[in-house]
């Protein structure tokens, strides 16, 4: 497949090639496989350092397999997970064994959907933001304790709540917790998977510009899975859009708001809300369901739904390739012109 970046030219931190993870369908007293689950479906991508991607896509479009499986939370069927080390060595995540995972695992951390849940209650915050040092055998004591306070000030907390419990924090402050055990160990990819989306907009707001502020500070790089694109379009540099375990397009945000190349991406982009009534456009308007990822249709998955569907599109699935810089699985991605937004919500296209 052909990778294009639309960011400065660098050597990719991650890289995701072909990656492939199927669930079985399991039936009948015996639970025998009678089917299997498309979860993810050869999708390719790679971040650069300092970059934040982001997945998008519908519920069960395989954003959070796709990060599971980067993550070794679970392995992957086929495809390689390519990631650079500080040594400058690159590995294979979806090939080296278990056992060697761990001591990569403190250059890839998390930030966690449910700031509630993610958190242990029975700990309190100066045990659940240097467990991870504790684990990894860095620092005494003390040690800890000053690198505790100083990631609880980089977050916009105090340093004396280290002695608090969970319970004693908004869902804000919760998020602030996570992302400062996220930093702990200085990791060169934090994968935040859904971060802001069970937080009010306002406190959304506060969290992602926090993330962004720490970005270029530290120099970190995101791998940013959401459903929500106005969240998406703040922090992004580039946005990959996923239908049914498929990458369907890769660009920028500009590029994909503003004139977007797959009908998928023009009417996920549609249904956001535009502030003023007087500048809505017409809109695309999905019809039917989500196709069923265990029992996918030919061709392009998406051509069910389709307004602008031919029969190649019902026979032959489209490649994902390069259409004016950018990468698109549509066969006809180079005649359409489709709609998107301007930055202030008005119908472009």
């Amino acid at each position: 497949m052909t990778e294009v970046s639309n960011v400065e030219i660098k050597k990719p931190l991650l890289e995701i090639k072909n990656l492939k993870k199927s669930f079985p369908i399991k039936r009948g007293f015996l639970q025998r496989t009678v089917g299997h689950v498309r979860a993810v479906d050869d999708v390719s991508f790679s971040i650069a350092e300092g970059e934040t991607l982001s997945l998008v896509g519908e519920s069960g479009c395989g954003k959070t397999t796709t990060v599971r499986a980067i993550m070794r939370a679970i392995n992957p069927d086929e495809g390689q997970v390519l990631f650079r080390t500080g040594e400058e060595e690159t590995v294979d995540l979806a090939e080296i064994p278990l056992s060697q995972i761990r001591p990569l695992r403190r250059n890839i951390q998390m930030i966690f959907q449910d700031p509630f849940s993610s958190l242990n209650p029975r700990m309190n915050i100066f045990q659940l933001i240097s467990e991870p040092m504790l684990v990894n055998g860095i620092g005494n004591h003390q040690e800890r304790e000053d690198r505790v306070s100083e990631l609880l000030r980089q977050v916009g907390l105090r340093p004396e709540y280290m002695q608090r419990f969970p319970h004693a924090f908004s869902g804000g402050q919760r998020q602030r917790i996570g992302i400062a055990r996220a930093l702990a160990l200085d990791p060169r990819l934090i994968v935040a998977d859904e971060p802001v989306s069970g937080l009010d907009v306002s406190v959304q707001a506060q969290v992602i510009n926090l993330m962004m502020d720490l970005q270029d500070e530290f120099g970190l790089t995101y791998l940013f899975v959401s459903h929500d694109l106005s969240v998406v379009n703040q922090i992004s540099d580039r946005v990959v859009v996923m239908y049914v375990g498929r990458v369907v397009e890769v660009g920028t945000p500009q590029e994909l708001f503003r004139n977007p190349k797959h009908p998928y991406t023009s009417a996920l982009i549609s249904a956001l809300p535009i502030s003023d009534p007087r500048n809505r456009g017409e809109r695309p308007v999905l019809k039917g369901e989500i196709a069923n990822p265990a029992s996918p249709p030919s061709g392009c998955y998406f051509h069910p739904r389709c307004p602008f569907a031919v029969d190649k599109c019902k026979v032959e699935a489209p490649p994902l390739q390069d259409i004016s810089g950018r990468l698109v699985a549509c066969h006809r991605a180079e005649e359409l012109e489709l709609t998107g937004v301007t930055k202030q919500g008005v119908a472009a296209g």
